[in-house]
């Protein structure tokens, strides 16, 4: 309305002009004095209409864009890097592009709780037996080739963003898979029974915050990259000792560089009963009545080496308690679990990273190391051809697994290329026992990937793994695992 007037109030100023300069042209001249007078007349209104116009155009922006329809493609990464037309747009365009490059969520207050997940397409082969068909740990005596597929890697997801908690920043997650075993019916390999793997909540202030919940367990905290094995990390039981477990956890960063971490743990041995179907009871470590302590200190760098990458090296320790009971007569055993880790993750050139573990220690079962052996419940003194019982003994292991990274220069740098290998060499003579127990005594896998990302969210990928495992008795057994892999994050 207010362009019409202004337009209008033009319109009137030119045609008078026109008029006064024809009557001047046609009418006989005035006196001098009242020609003056007429011009000094004109003169006062034309400036007072200038003033007129100029509170008219000070009550507009200076910049009037056309109006744009806002595209559901917009981000807001995108709208900040474009500090021009962000400036130019209007309010209510501000709003609704802010409104639409949310993640999908639910508004709680001043948080957001925002779902996310991860599809898993799984198909599989091995030509011989192995301790699990998708995602094989280590090879056995028994059992045969197979040909198959699963989904039951699938993860789901929320977590909770933007809370406070006086001057902490609140955030929590709830993730969960498939991966938690069958139900006993005739079909039930594609009925993946849900299991919880994150269920925490953290306070984060300026160097300082706080995890309760489980998590991942701060020893030996890396993983290989494979789309093969997401539910189990690649070369578990392999030399990559691995937990998610319900925990107190601190993490404080000291400098630019260093952080230290540490938590205290609930008590996981890897001897709980399999025939537990609803009611808990307690492992042999939850018996001593003494929770897992564990710290590491890190150092991390986001230009590692001047490369312009993160890089990062961090030593870890942990210590933990069992208390065994033997005999008849319940004789109790009491026996710790220690572990020292040394784990890294950094470019070597531009187009190459480097990331592994390397560990020893003694019952570290319930991490997956000393290929699932904790203790050895028999064991026995070699006193010549003689064996003397020995008691429970802990089970001493040593191991590692190193991954390489390479990004060639190609096809957009969407396809990755990784090479793994890994081995877990339990202490040979902690395994003699009074009765022959086919220990297994030493596990290594070497595994090759090729993952090739269609988008950020859609990628898929091709595995093989080969295993060799050595037995006390039944000697070395070898099985070959190929995946092919398509995995969708949303």
């Amino acid at each position: 309305m207010k362009n019409i007037k202004i337009t209008i109030l033009l319109i009137f100023l030119s045609a008078f002009c026109s008029i006064s300069n024809s009557a001047q042209q046609t009418s006989p001249s005035p006196p001098s004095e009242e020609l003056q007078r007429r011009i000094t007349q004109m003169e006062a209104e034309m400036k007072e209409m200038r003033e007129e116009l100029v509170k008219i155009k000070q009550s507009f922006p200076v910049n009037q864009p056309t109006l744009q329809p806002v595209s559901n493609d917009t981000t807001v990464a995108k709208s900040e890097t474009n500090a021009e037309t962000k400036s130019e747009s209007k309010p209510n365009q501000t709003v609704e592009a802010t409104k639409q490059t949310k993640p999908l969520g639910v508004d709680i207050g001043s948080a957001r709780l925002i779902p996310y997940g991860t599809i898993y397409f799984n198909a599989f082969g091995n030509n011989a037996g192995t301790n699990n068909a998708d995602v094989p740990l280590f090879a056995t005596p028994t059992g045969n080739s197979n040909v198959s597929a699963s989904v039951r890697q699938t993860r789901l997801g929320l977590k909770l963003e933007g809370a406070k908690v006086g001057n902490a920043r609140l955030s929590a997650i709830l993730e969960a898979d498939f991966f938690g075993g069958f139900p006993s019916v005739g079909i039930g390999e594609n009925f993946g029974v849900v299991r919880l793997r994150l269920a925490n909540a953290r306070l984060d202030w300026e160097k300082t915050s706080v995890t309760v919940g489980q998590e991942w367990m701060v020893f030996a905290p890396v993983n290989p990259t494979s789309l093969a094995a997401s539910a189990i990390p690649q070369m578990a039981a392999a030399g990559n000792p691995w937990a998610r477990i319900p925990q107190i956890k601190v993490e404080r960063k000291l400098n630019k560089n260093f952080t230290w971490a540490g938590a205290i743990l609930a008590p996981q041995t890897g001897d709980f009963l399999t025939n537990a179907a609803f009611f808990l009871q307690p492992t042999s470590r939850a018996s001593s009545s003494v929770p897992f302590f564990q710290s590491r200190i890190a150092f991390a760098d986001t230009n590692w080496l001047g490369s312009k990458k993160v890089g990062s090296v961090g030593f870890s320790a942990h210590y933990g308690r069992s208390r065994v009971f033997t005999g008849t007569t319940n004789i109790e055993n009491n026996i710790e679990s220690l572990g020292i880790a040394l784990d890294w993750n950094f470019p070597l050139f531009e187009r190459l990273n480097l990331s592994g573990e390397a560990f020893f220690g003694r019952n570290l079962g319930g991490f997956q190391t000393g290929v699932f052996q904790s203790y050895n419940n028999d064991f026995a003194y070699r006193n010549g051809t003689t064996l003397i019982a020995g008691g429970v003994r802990s089970i001493g292991t040593h191991g590692g697994w190193m991954q390489f990274g390479f990004t060639p220069d190609v096809l957009q740098n969407r396809l990755g290329i990784y090479g793994s290998i890994g081995i877990d060499n339990p202490r040979d003579e902690d395994l003699i026992s009074r009765t022959p127990r086919d220990f297994r005594t030493q596990n290594f896998a070497f595994a090759f990937d090729l993952i090739y990302k269609f988008t950020p969210q859609f990628q898929i990928g091709g595995e093989f793994r080969r295993l060799q495992t050595l037995y006390l008795l039944s000697g070395r057994r070898n099985a070959n695992h190929v995946n092919l892999s398509a995995a969708y994050s949303f």
